[in-house]
């Protein structure tokens, strides 16, 4: 019989701390009240003074539930924090019990007239909102938030749940003085962990709990305790161009290993990869549905057998995409059964993907499926087997000899691509001992073109002009998406930039998503005019007209999502009257990173610009940083360059 979970990884920074903090809810510290800013965040607009989490295992008549009690302190500083004063606990439901958060309570602590004067929490404004199928909130604001405020709350979520032991986080979007995490195990379940984004703890001690002995079905012990402490954990800040926060914060995952009934009966879970692919593939929501899916494949598109290979993937795609409507749920597993999913012809991630592997595989192709990790979700990492990290799962298929990982879910979404919410470091194959992994990525261009013809009318003041946009892959399927969602708001944007739509967009190939996706439109746009000159802008605000690189400093690697690349063309017609006064000069620049050319030229009665950049890898390490920022500086300023034209002097000749 074990006393604890088996680690899986070595415990280098192993550091006790004498005087980890004590706390007690509703008593404040002189040191809590006098604090001004967080000595090493200054600009910092709240901090956390302290937070405290503890998971234990409470008795109950058959058996135990799982405790999570959690006791948290916040400085406001100003009003740009006023939301921290906002709490959502998110908690598991199931078919027949819930996660229940329960003893919720709440202080805010103003100074007023050198006075300190609290304001509790009234538990009637604590409401429930569900979150999806399977998790709800528990939400609540804590009242009288002010500046130079401190908010006290502690709560605890009571779990029937074993395999969702609470993970923690060290690190929010504030600074933190103290965040620490003690779990408390018993002999009947053993847990791995994993922590990230900390070589070391500063507060790190196990001993065994002292008191009573407990007893269970004729067993004994005293649980075992393990403390992690942190202290000054700076904020996290969220960056542009990342993958996910949760591969970047400091925090410690637990994944369930063992369950050891007193009985005799003990059940491992995935301590290895193998060990993890087996059992999804005995389960009933994964294995078995895919079998069900298979039988029903071999009925339903038998008449797809003697096609071309690439014939048949095609349209087993296309069947499934016509056929069954996402829900919008993500999840490895099937949520509803094949019988229900068939009837109500709409189910999860689980649901639509798990029946197209089973469809390809009725056809004659060799498909499998594959669990992923979502770019939301955080990246997973072969040296831990932890199916909770996996939140996903698409179709592996090998169709003349090359494999392709495809996805069902988006009727708009060509077969040729994977939603860009998938491309997330790689993805793990479920197959009977299975260790195999595959690389999730697509290096096909997505290209976003505007041509312009502009036509300027300095009587009136304004330019008149058409806008031809052509755009393919994953920009194309985010246009096509965006236009069909909502064509009011589609419109918008561009009316947003000062471009006053003549009439409306008309859209080609919406439905055809093999090709790019097209659309036109008439416009006005106000002209701007000083004494004799027409100040002109080119490409009339659609290009980008901030860098979206804004730090001075990176030190997380830049992640693009897929190759992008972009190209403006614009054609001026300069009205009579009026000359050009001086052209932009041309620009190039063409590296292993990033490649922009920019050429202005006068012909005849117009002038013409053509721009184009893009960005040739999918990633980049923090080092390019401030070659990708330079680099932006010059093309936002560069596209964005006006053209002056100056009305030519009339004079008479004698």
């Amino acid at each position: 019989m074990k006393t604890f979970f088996p680690f899986i990884i070595l415990l280098f920074w192993v550091v006790t701390l004498s005087n980890a903090q004590q706390t007690e809810f509703g008593v404040l510290k002189p040191s809590d009240v006098e604090l001004k800013e967080c000595e090493f965040e200054k600009d910092a607009p709240a901090v956390v003074i302290f937070d405290k989490g503890n998971s234990w295992f409470v008795r109950e008549d058959e058996g135990f539930v799982l405790r999570f009690d959690r006791h948290v302190r916040i400085k406001i500083f100003n009003e740009a924090a006023f939301d921290k004063g906002e709490f959502e606990i998110l908690l598991y439901k199931g078919d027949d019990r819930n996660e229940k958060v329960d003893e919720i309570k709440g202080f805010t602590f103003n100074i007023e007239g050198g006075q300190i004067k609290k304001v509790a929490l009234d538990t009637k404004n604590v409401y429930s909102e569900d979150y999806n199928q399977y998790m709800y909130l528990k939400k609540f604001a804590m009242p009288n938030v002010k500046e130079g405020c401190i908010i006290d709350v502690s709560y605890s979520v009571f779990s029937p749940f074993f395999i969702h032991f609470k993970d923690w986080e060290f690190q929010t979007d504030i600074p933190t003085l103290y965040s620490e995490y003690k779990v408390n195990m018993i002999p009947f379940y053993s847990y791995r962990y994993r922590i990230q984004g900390s070589s070391r703890m500063d507060h790190f001690k196990s001993y065994e709990k002292g008191g009573i002995e407990r007893s269970f079905a004729g067993i004994t012990f005293k649980d075992m305790v393990y403390e992690f402490g942190l202290k000054n954990v700076p904020s996290f800040k969220d960056e542009s161009f990342i993958s996910s926060r949760n591969d970047y914060i400091k925090k410690i995952d637990f994944q369930i290993s063992e369950i050891n009934n007193p009985g005799g009966y003990k059940k491992q879970y995935m301590n290895t990869w193998p060990s993890l692919a087996n059992e999804m593939l005995d389960r009933t929501s994964f294995g078995k549905y895919l079998k069900k899916a298979e039988k029903w494949g071999a009925k339903t598109l038998v008449s797809l057998a003697d096609k071309p290979e690439e014939k048949r993937l095609d349209e087993v795609l296309n069947y499934m995409k016509k056929t069954y409507k996402w829900d919008g749920y993500y999840g490895k597993n099937a949520y509803s059964s094949f019988k229900e999913f068939n009837e109500k012809l709409t189910g999860n991630v689980g649901n639509i993907n798990l029946s197209t592997t089973g469809a390809l595989r009725a056809v004659g192709l060799n498909a499998s499926p594959v669990i992923i990790s979502t770019r939301n979700n955080g990246k997973v990492s072969d040296s831990f087997p932890y199916s909770n990290l996996f939140n996903y799962v698409v179709v592996l298929v090998e169709v003349d000899g090359k494999k392709r990982l495809v996805d069902a879910t988006e009727s708009m979404c060509p077969n040729y691509l994977i939603p860009s919410r998938c491309i997330n470091g790689k993805g793990f194959i479920i197959e009977e001992d299975s260790e195999e992994w595959v690389t999730i990525s697509n290096n096909a261009l997505s290209l976003e073109e505007f041509n312009l013809v502009l036509q300027i009318n300095p009587e009136e003041g304004e330019v008149e002009g058409r806008c031809m946009s052509k755009t393919t892959g994953y920009m194309a399927l985010a246009e096509r998406q965006g236009y069909h969602r909502d064509k009011e708001e589609f419109e918008k944007a561009f009316m947003n930039k000062g471009i006053n739509i003549v009439d409306e967009i008309n859209v080609v190939n919406l439905y055809e998503k093999t090709l790019p996706f097209k659309y036109n439109f008439d416009f006005t746009q106000s002209l701007d005019q000083i004494d004799n000159q027409l100040i002109v802008s080119p490409f009339v605000n659609i290009a980008e007209k901030e860098n979206p690189f804004k730090q001075e400093e990176r030190l997380l690697p830049i992640d693009m999502v897929y190759l992008v690349g972009n190209r403006y063309i614009a054609t001026i017609v300069i009205p009579e009257g009026y000359k050009v006064d001086e052209l932009p000069s041309q620009r190039r620049i063409n590296t292993d990173n990033v490649s922009f050319n920019y050429i202005a030229k006068v012909r005849g009665n117009s002038i013409q610009i053509v721009a184009d950049y893009s960005f040739k890898k999918q990633s980049y390490p923090s080092s390019s940083y401030k070659e990708l920022k330079r680099f932006m500086n010059e093309v936002t300023s560069k596209v964005n360059s006006k053209i002056i034209l100056t009305k030519e002097d009339n004079v008479a000749t004698l």
